[in-house]
């Protein structure tokens, strides 16, 4: 006769009867250290106490996680495709327990904020350390939001604040309350040949090399549309695709490279002169950046942080 398939429902019912946060400790752990002596130590188990956990977590799975070998172990395909699950439980677990902690030992409380690049160059950059001084007890955990989907931290309740560009539509229960003006801007290192340049034709930058942003992004938009409007070639663009500030900042700062950027990412790179703003008339407008937050909060830390960055004008 043969044995009955292992269906999801079967494994969620075991995940949530039997399976155990330290085993999801060990597995990781030991993904991480390939070694069941350096995971043992790591999670200040012995090293029987972490092989049963790990047998107990295959006897549930009815399949073999991880490789056994002289040098130590290594993940199985079934071990891999648990890992980010156990990462996402342990950092649930984490976050958890901090705004427990934090409940109980401030009275300020805890305010989850998620914000954009864009967010954090032109509203939260050079301001946080001001908050953390004028409110102690008020603890702020930090995410960067999604670029794609800036509100994901709403729906699926990790936000309690969201820093992002205005957006389309705003969920219900929700306000959006605009702090600072925006637009697209063309910049380069300070070293950059045309950073010297006091008229700067179209046909230059078409010669220059360009750093773009993700399709269909607003400033991958932008480019498009200057590259066409002054026929610029092909070969103006560099083929390495980003969306990550620090990277590109690191390119203007140590190659020839011009870039389009929202001037709120490229402001600390402003401030410091290393990255310079070419004044060529071709900016563009942006949305306006802001708080997206409860419209009647129920925490006073949620309210706290939200009268700080935007002046007391929710």
């Amino acid at each position: 006769m043969s044995q009955p398939t292992l269906t999801a429902s079967t494994l969620l019912n075991r995940f949530t009867t039997k399976a155990k946060f330290r085993h999801m400790l060990v597995l990781t752990k030991l993904a991480e250290l390939g070694s069941m002596r350096r995971a043992s130590l790591a999670v200040n188990m012995t090293q029987p106490a972490v092989s049963q956990l790990v047998s107990e977590l295959e006897k549930l799975l009815e399949t073999e996680l991880f490789f056994r070998h002289a040098r130590g172990v290594e993940p199985t395909e079934a071990a891999k495709d648990l890992l980010p699950i156990a990462h996402r439980v342990l950092a649930a677990l984490g976050e958890g327990s901090e705004a427990i902690a934090n409940r109980l030992q401030h009275q300020q409380g805890l305010v989850r904020v998620s914000a954009s690049p864009a967010a954090i160059g032109g509203l939260l950059s050079g301001r946080l350390a001001d908050f953390a001084k004028r409110f102690p007890d008020t603890q702020v955990v930090l995410t960067e939001a999604s670029a794609i989907a800036p509100l994901s931290g709403i729906t699926n309740g990790t936000a309690d604040i969201i820093c992002t560009r205005q957006p389309e539509v705003i969920p219900k229960g929700w306000q959006f309350q605009a702090c600072l003006e925006d637009q697209l801007i063309i910049v380069c290192g300070a070293s950059h040949p045309l950073a010297a340049q006091v008229a700067i034709k179209p046909e230059a930058l078409g010669q220059a090399k360009w750093l773009l942003n993700r399709v269909g992004s607003v400033a991958r938009d932008h480019f498009e549309t200057l590259s066409q409007r002054h026929d610029w070639p092909l070969s103006a663009r560099c083929l390495i695709t980003m969306h990550i500030p620090e990277l590109s900042r690191e390119m203007l700062l140590t190659q020839d490279y011009l870039a389009i950027v929202p001037k709120s990412v490229a402001l600390p790179w402003l401030a410091s002169s290393e990255i310079l703003e070419l004044d060529l008339g071709m900016a563009a407008p942006l949305k306006q950046l802001g708080l997206v937050y409860p419209a009647d909060p129920k925490g006073k830390a949620i309210k706290t942080f939200a009268d700080y960055f935007t002046g007391g004008k929710g």
